[in-house]
Parts: C-alpha cells; structure tokens; sequence
C-alpha cells in the first residue's frame, strides 16, 4: 500500500510481543534520521499503530502473537510509513484493554491517514510533510 513513486528506505518485519513498539519505534527513528520531520509525532503514531496490533490483531490465537510489517518510504514531498498485520482485523471489543484513542490519535499527529482492512489483515498507511525547521539529532 506505499506509493509506487515512494523510495523505500526501511522494511521490517516484528513478533506482535510487547516489545514491538519500542523495536518498530527506533527502527523507524534510525530510518528518518537527518530528515527535516517531526520525530516526536512519527514516534508517536508508530508506538501507537504498533501497539494496536500487538493488543487486537492476534487476539483470536492461543497464543496471542503475529506479525507485524513496518516500512517506511519517502518521496519529494512525503514521508510514509505503513503498518501492516495479518490478524483478524478492527472490530468493537467489549473487554478492550485500551481507550479507543489511539486512531484519532494518528489521524491528528498525521498529515493523512488511511486505513485498509481485508481477510488478509489491516494496513495502516501515515504521511508526514517534512518541516521546514532543521531535524532534531537521532536517538539511539
């Protein structure tokens, strides 16, 4: 689901653990380091997707894991970065463990979001407009 016309500069795949968020978190980091964007909103979003995924998407197997796919592209005016499981996908979870604020949470740190679900799991696709102020120094 990244733009044909995007460069790929980072693939990933993670176990859905609890330890995926900060994984995909620095990975994509080192990937936009030296990039004039906002890298606190793009940790933000990331840690967020991925979490969505390591708590919903796998909840109908035993033992609770997947995977999930971080990538990051950009083109001239863009930074994407998509998330991707293979699990059952957004539904309404009675016994949800979180406040169901993580997606308007995305949509307003994002500049666009979009969301794909199908019987082969969901995609979340995020934009970012690089800023005109400098990056901030990469964190390891």
């Amino acid at each position: 689901m990244l733009p044909g016309d995007a460069e790929v500069v980072l693939e990933v795949d993670l176990r859905s653990t609890a330890d995926a968020p900060a994984r995909a978190r620095h990975a994509v980091r080192r990937a936009v380091a030296g990039l004039a964007v906002d890298l606190a909103a793009i940790d933000l979003v990331v840690s967020e997707a991925v979490t969505n995924v390591v708590v919903h998407a796998y909840r109908d197997r035993d033992d609770g894991h997947g995977s999930v796919r971080v990538a990051v592209a950009r083109a001239a005016d863009q930074i994407f970065v998509l998330v991707a499981d293979d699990g059952i996908g957004m539904a309404p979870r009675a016994d949800s463990p979180g406040m169901g604020l993580g997606l308007p949470l995305i949509a307003r740190l994002a500049d666009s979001l979009q969301v794909r679900q199908s019987h082969e799991g969901t995609q979340l696709l995020v934009s970012f407009r690089p800023s005109a102020s400098p990056p901030a120094p990469a964190v390891s």
